[in-house]
């Protein structure tokens, strides 16, 4: 882990993939994230027993956001006076065959088993699920994770566009600009810091109306598809329709935001 104090009682703990530090085991069944929440457990351990209140923004691509459903069940023994945790879930891929998962998986020990329930966690916040809509090949063990929330945490789950890592590559497309300004909001609605003068973020961080203007160019695209997902309720998909009024529900918050109504049929093409 790299741990930086970034502001005054403000820490950022970091982590490689597991991919990274843990190899093909990490890359292919997300081997390690136990490891990684142990190291978070232990801060909050100890932040928690000097009399401190913490907040958790936890954001996750891919097998990290299982890893922060593991995160979120660690930290359920702590009461919502200690502990809140708020979670971004980019494409949380608990690296399993869905059919598998399903149906030979009786023991309940594979990730996306383990990590499918939260909802007896009482001290999550705001909750995010990003889910691009491409699909990848089965071999690619790339089926999301749809996982079952308390009802009491607010809880927003959106498709978004892109193919898993490519919405996050570094070119100011509207599938990367998108995921920007989705991550930029959870970050800054709950109260972390970010520096958008950097190159980087300069270049993907559009102002509203050109970023409303991408997305609604988007839709003239008729680009349907299904993407199987692991889920409480088999048969589950992430799915993009033929057309629609909106992209996804942001574009419809963005617009209404900036005081617009829904596109016009010839903005949709």
């Amino acid at each position: 882990a790299v741990i930086r104090k970034t502001t005054p009682g403000s820490y950022k703990l970091s982590f490689p993939g597991c991919g990274v530090s843990h190899g093909l085991r990490g890359t292919l069944f997300a081997h390690g994230l136990r490891e990684q929440v142990d190291v978070v457990r232990r801060y909050l351990d100890a932040f928690t027993k000097a009399g401190n209140t913490v907040q958790v923004n936890f954001v996750g691509l891919s097998r990290g956001g299982i890893g922060g459903l593991y995160l979120a069940q660690e930290l359920a023994c702590f009461s919502v006076s200690q502990v809140i945790v708020n979670l971004l879930l980019f494409d949380p891929v608990p690296g399993n065959l869905v059919w598998m998962a399903s149906i030979l998986d009786v023991a309940g020990q594979m990730n996306a088993n383990q990590a499918m329930d939260v909802s007896f966690v009482g001290n999550l916040g705001r909750v995010d699920v990003l889910y691009p809509y491409e699909p990848l090949p089965a071999i690619a063990f790339h089926a999301p994770l749809l996982a079952k929330f308390p009802p009491g945490c607010k809880l927003r789950e959106d498709a978004i566009l892109g193919c898993h890592q490519g919405a996050l590559f570094l070119h100011p497309r509207a599938d990367t600009c998108l995921a920007f300004a989705m991550i930029r909001d959870f970050l800054e609605e709950c109260g972390s810091r970010l520096d958008t003068h950097r190159q980087l973020a300069r270049d993907l961080n559009l102002p509203s109306k050109k970023l409303a203007d991408m997305l609604t160019q988007e839709l003239q695209h008729c680009t349907p598809s299904t993407r199987f997902a692991h889920a409480p309720v088999g048969g589950s998909e992430i799915v993009r329709h033929p057309k629609g009024q909106y992209l996804n529900r942001y574009h419809q918050a963005l617009l209404q935001r900036l005081g617009r109504g829904p596109p016009t049929a010839a903005a949709q093409g």
